[in-house]
C-alpha cells in the first residue's frame, strides 16, 4: 500500500492538507472542526486509505456512511468519491451506493458483497432511518438488511453535525448501544463541523447515553500553509440588501445588477417558493441562471448540478439551505436571506470560497417570514442583528464562527433502551402502520414523504396495479407532508397499503395522514410538478419523464424473486431447474465463506449455528404446496421430467408463484415446522438450536418476531374444534415431505401453538431472548449474513474470498 500523500493525490490531483495526512496517521476523531472550504469531505480518503492498508485494516470499519443535512443534496459528495476511486483504480473493489440517487450514481453491490469495502452517501434522515431498522424509501423486508450493515462494519461521518441535530443525538446514542451490546465489527461515528465554537459549543453533540463526543481534533497553526492559508484567509464584505423582506423582486433585480460576468453570482432563499419566484424573475434574462433545490426529482437534479459547474464561470444559481453542505462552489457575490447563524456562516463560506477575489460582496435581507420553518424567529433575530453590526465589514469564515452568534439549542428526541430495543421488531401492527421514527431522525416539523409521478393500467377504481411497487429513486421527490396534503387537493395521491397488498388513495375514510419516508404516486396526467422548477401543487399535467408501471419492481413474491425490492435477487435468471439439496449446499457454503472472509467478532457457536441455517433454510420448499406451484411453472413438454425430478429449489425462470386454493403460503415457515419436527435430528447439529431456528424463519425478511397470518390468527369458538391456520398451514394438517438434505421421505404434522397469542413455548418470546443474549446488531448481522448468503447463491457468485 502506498503512503498517504501519494494515495490522496492519486485521488484527487492534489496533495493532501497535513491536519488530513494526519488523521489518516492517527485515525478518525470523534469530532472533527475545520472552517467551510477547508477540505473536511476529504477526509473520506483517510478512512479508505486505513481501511485498505494492512496496518490500519482490521481496526477500520469495512463501509463508509457519509451523511450530510437533511436538505442537503449528496450528488457532488457522491460524484467525489466515485471520481476518487476511478482515480485508484478501484471502481470495481469499492462499492459505492447513494440513497435517493438518480439512476448511473450508484456502482457496485453494497448489500450482497458485504465482505467488500464500500461507501454510502445520502442525507442524514434517509440512513439514520435505516439505523433504526425502519429505513425510509425501502421495503420492509430489506430493513434489517440496512440495519445491520449501517451498524456492524459501519464508519460513520455526519457532515456539519450542527445542522442535523436530531440525527445526530441519534447517531451518539446507538454509538453507546454499540459499545453496550457490541457488534460483529468496528462501529465508528465522526461529526464534522464548520461551525462548532462559540457558535455552537462541543456540548451540543453529548447525549443521555454517551456524554462525551470523545477526542476532537481540528486544523493545527503550523498546517495553515500554502493554499489552505488562502481559503482561511478568504474574506467577503458584509452589506444590507436595499429591499424589504419578502420583496423578491427587488431581489432579483439586485442579483443581477451586481452579478459580474466571468464569475459566478450565489442566491440563497429560505424557502423552495421564495428560490423560484426570484428564478421566475431572472429567466430568459442577460444572465444564464440556474435554480437549485431539495425539490426536485434526482433526474432533474443531475442535469441542474452539470449546469451549476458550468455556471461558476459565468452565471446566477439561484438556490435554498442544499448549498450549505455537500456543495463545493466559490461565488464573487452572494444575495441571502438571514439564517441562523451556523447556516450563515456554511453560506459565506460559498462567497469567495477559494480566497481568489479581493472584493467579494455578501449582501443580505431579513427573509419575510422569520418562523418560516425550519427556522426559529430567535435565530433569524440574533443573525439579523449582527449582520446589521457587521455592516461595511470585511470578514473571514472564522471571524463569523468566532462571533458568538449562539443559535437555539432546541431539544431532540433521545433514544432510549426501551424504544431502540422494540426497533428490532419490523412487523407491522394491525392496521399495517409502522413505528414512527421521524422524531429521531429529523428536526422539527420538517417531515417529508416521496412521492412519484407515473403511468399505469388502471382498475376499477383507477388505482395502480396490486403487484406493482415503488418506482425506482430516480423519480421520486422528497415533498414536506404540508405540500402532500396540497397534492391531494383536486387529485388522488395512492399509498401502498401493504398489509391489504394493494393501493388505495390516500384520503379514503379509513386512511391515515401520508407519513415520513414513505412512498406515494401520482398519476402523471395529474401533475404538481415541473421540470424547470420542481415541485409546484398547482402545476398542471401531465408531469414529463414519467415512470412507466412497467418499469416498477414487482410487490408480490415470484418464484425467483421472494426478496421483494432486493437487488440481489430479483433480477437473476437462474440457468436451469436447481435441486433444494444443491441449493441448500451453496447457501451453506456461501456462509462459510462470508464468515472466513469477514472475520467477524462473535460468540462461541454463532457462526455454526448460521452456517447450519444456511443450508436448512429452505427445506420448507418441499412441501407439497410450494412444490405443486412452482412445477406448474414447468414448460408443456418439461412437465412430467420436472416432476420427477422433486423437490426444487429455484425454476429455470421467473414466473409468478400461485398456490392452491390463492393462499399466502411461506415456505420459510415451513422450513421452521419441518425442522422443529421431522428433520428435528438435522437442527441437533447446531450449538445453538434457537439462533439457527429464527435464522432460517427471518430469511427473507417477512417473518421475524411476530408471525401472523394476513387476516390474523383465526381461532375457532370456544367448544368448537380448533382450525388454526397461517399463511397456508392448518394447525394438525399432515403432509408428506420427500427424502432431502440426506433425511429419508417422513410426515409433517403442522403445530403452531408457539405463534399463538399466550402459549407457553412462544416464538416470540425465543427471539426476544435471541435478541437480549446476542444483542440486537449482532442478531441482524447474522440474519443480514444468511440472507446475502443465499442472494449470491441464488445469483451464482462464487465464493467470496
Amino acid at each position: 500500500m502506498t503512503d498517504f500523500d501519494t494515495f490522496f493525490e492519486q485521488a484527487t490531483g492534489f496533495a493532501p492538507y497535513g491536519y488530513q495526512a494526519r488523521i489518516a496517521r492517527e485515525g478518525l476523531p470523534a469530532l472533527l472542526t475545520a472552517p467551510t472550504g477547508a477540505g473536511k469531505t476529504g477526509v473520506m480518503l483517510a478512512w479508505l486509505w486505513r481501511r485498505l492498508s494492512g496496518e490500519h485494516a482490521n481496526r477500520t470499519p469495512r463501509r463508509l456512511v457519509y451523511a450530510l443535512p437533511q436538505r442537503s443534496l449528496p450528488d457532488q459528495v457522491a460524484g467525489d468519491a466515485r471520481r476518487w476511486l476511478a482515480n485508484l483504480g478501484l471502481a470495481d473493489d469499492v462499492a459505492l451506493h447513494v440513497v435517493t440517487g438518480g439512476r448511473g450514481e450508484s456502482q457496485g453491490e453494497w448489500r450482497d458483497e458485504l465482505h467488500r469495502p464500500a461507501i454510502v452517501v445520502g442525507t442524514a434522515d434517509s440512513l439514520v432511518s435505516k439505523a433504526l431498522n425502519r429505513g425510509y424509501g425501502i421495503g420492509r423486508v430489506i430493513f434489517p438488511i440496512d440495519y445491520a450493515l449501517v451498524t456492524n462494519g459501519a464508519q460513520w461521518i455526519v457532515d456539519e453535525a450542527p445542522l442535523c441535530p436530531a440525527p445526530v443525538a441519534t447517531l451518539r446514542q446507538l454509538a453507546g448501544f454499540a459499545a453496550r451490546f457490541g457488534t460483529a465489527e468496528p462501529f465508528g461515528l465522526t461529526c464534522l463541523s464548520a461551525t462548532v465554537s462559540a457558535t455552537v459549543p462541543a456540548t451540543a453533540l453529548e447525549t443521555a447515553d454517551t456524554p462525551r463526543p470523545g477526542p476532537a481534533a481540528g486544523i493545527l497553526p503550523s498546517e495553515v500553509t500554502g493554499e489552505l492559508a488562502v481559503r482561511l484567509g478568504a474574506a467577503r464584505t458584509i452589506r444590507r440588501l436595499p429591499a424589504a423582506p419578502g420583496d423578491y423582486q427587488a431581489v432579483a433585480a439586485v442579483a443581477g445588477a451586481r452579478h459580474r460576468p466571468g464569475t459566478l453570482t450565489l442566491v440563497v432563499l429560505n424557502t423552495v417558493a421564495a428560490a423560484q419566484q426570484v428564478y421566475r424573475q431572472l429567466r430568459g434574462g442577460p444572465h444564464g441562471c440556474t435554480l437549485l433545490h431539495a425539490r426536485f426529482r434526482p433526474m432533474e437534479r443531475a442535469p441542474l448540478l452539470a449546469d451549476l459547474a458550468g455556471r461558476q464561470e459565468d452565471g446566477i444559481v439561484i438556490t435554498t439551505q442544499v448549498v450549505e453542505v455537500g456543495l463545493d462552489i466559490s461565488a464573487s457575490v452572494l444575495v441571502t436571506e438571514a439564517a441562523p447563524w451556523p447556516s450563515l456562516v456554511q453560506r459565506a463560506g460559498r462567497c469567495n470560497r477559494a480566497g481568489t477575489v479581493a472584493d467579494a460582496e455578501l449582501w443580505w435581507l431579513p427573509p419575510a417570514e422569520p418562523n418560516e420553518p425550519p427556522y426559529d424567529k430567535h435565530d433569524i433575530d440574533a443573525a439579523t442583528a449582527e449582520l446589521a453590526r457587521l455592516e461595511g465589514e470585511r470578514v473571514t469564515g472564522e471571524d463569523l464562527r468566532g462571533r458568538g452568534v449562539a443559535a437555539a439549542r432546541r431539544p431532540a428526541a433521545v433514544l432510549r433502551d426501551g424504544d431502540f430495543a422494540a426497533l428490532f421488531n419490523t412487523a407491522a401492527d394491525r392496521a399495517g402502520g409502522d413505528v414512527n421514527v421521524a422524531p429521531y431522525v429529523r428536526d422539527g416539523d420538517d417531515l417529508e414523504a416521496e412521492v412519484a409521478w407515473a403511468s399505469w393500467t388502471p382498475g376499477p377504481d383507477g388505482a395502480p396495479d396490486p403487484e406493482i411497487g415503488a418506482p425506482p429513486g430516480e423519480y421520486r421527490c422528497r415533498v414536506p407532508l404540508a405540500d402532500v396534503a396540497r397534492l391531494a387537493q383536486g387529485r388522488t395521491v395512492w399509498r401502498l397499503d401493504r398489509m391489504a397488498a394493494r393501493w388505495v388513495s390516500l384520503t379514503a375514510p379509513d386512511q391515515l395522514s401520508a407519513w415520513p419516508g414513505e412512498v406515494l404516486l401520482v398519476n402523471v396526467g395529474d401533475g404538481g410538478y415541473d421540470q424547470e422548477t420542481g415541485l409546484e401543487p398547482s402545476a398542471p399535467g401531465p408531469v414529463p419523464d414519467w415512470a412507466d408501471s412497467g418499469s416498477f419492481p414487482v410487490l408480490l413474491t415470484t418464484a425467483e424473486a421472494e426478496d421483494s425490492g432486493s437487488p440481489g435477487s430479483a433480477t437473476i435468471q437462474p440457468p436451469a431447474w436447481l435441486s433444494l439439496d444443491r441449493h441448500s449446499e451453496d447457501v451453506r457454503d456461501q456462509v462459510q465463506a462470508l464468515l472466513d472472509a469477514l472475520k467477524p467478532a462473535l460468540p462461541p457457536g454463532a457462526a455454526q449455528s448460521a452456517v447450519l441455517a444456511g443450508y436448512l433454510h429452505d427445506a420448507g420448499k418441499a412441501h407439497p404446496v410450494w412444490q405443486d406451484a412452482l412445477c406448474r411453472l414447468a414448460p408443456g413438454d418439461q412437465a412430467e421430467a420436472i416432476a420427477r425430478g422433486r423437490p426444487w429449489a429455484k425454476s429455470g425462470g421467473n414466473g409468478r408463484l400461485e398456490f392452491a386454493g390463492d393462499v399466502a403460503f411461506r415456505h420459510e415457515l415451513a422450513s421452521l415446522l419441518l425442522i422443529d419436527g421431522p428433520l428435528h435430528d438435522l437442527l441437533t447439529r447446531s450449538p445453538d438450536p434457537d439462533l439457527t431456528r429464527y435464522l432460517v424463519l427471518a430469511h427473507h425478511g417477512m417473518l421475524r418476531v411476530q408471525v401472523r397470518d394476513p387476516a390474523d390468527l383465526a381461532v375457532a369458538p370456544a367448544g368448537e374444534p380448533g382450525n388454526r391456520t397461517i399463511l397456508g398451514l392448518d394447525h394438525g394438517a399432515t403432509t408428506s415431505i420427500p427424502a432431502m438434505l440426506g433425511h429419508p421421505p417422513s410426515t409433517l404434522t403442522v403445530d403452531l401453538d408457539q405463534f399463538h397469542p399466550g402459549a407457553g413455548r412462544s416464538w416470540t418470546r425465543t427471539v426476544l431472548g435471541l435478541r437480549d443474549r446476542y444483542g440486537p446488531f449482532v442478531l441482524a448481522y447474522l440474519e443480514t449474513l444468511v440472507r446475502m448468503a443465499d442472494w449470491r447463491a441464488s445469483g451464482g457468485k462464487p465464493l467470496p474470498r
